[in-house]
């Protein structure tokens, strides 16, 4: 079976704009803090900067990627719903 590339490439697209995720740096912060994790410590666990996390936890950063989003979630033992705020885009 042959898929023309522009077909692929379209569809990649569309899934990737349909959902946007949006941290919630509040909550990151909250459960940081209550799992008493610092965030050098979180750095360590994710392999992010300390920086990015810190700005990441300002609201600097809009759209990180489900991935850091992941690791993120991962390291501090709770699911990515818990510190994101999914939305589709209008």
């Amino acid at each position: 079976m042959r898929i023309k590339r522009g077909r692929v490439l379209a569809s990649r697209e569309l899934t990737c704009q349909s959902l946007h995720v949006t941290p919630n740096g509040d909550a990151i912060k909250a459960i940081r803090t209550a799992k008493q994790l610092s965030i050098r410590e979180l750095a360590l666990r994710t392999g992010l900067n300390r920086g990015y996390l810190s700005r990441l936890e300002r609201g600097l950063i809009a759209h990180p990627g489900e991935g850091k989003v992941a690791l993120i979630a991962t390291a501090m033992q709770v699911s990515t719903s818990a510190i994101t705020h999914k939305e589709t885009p209008t």
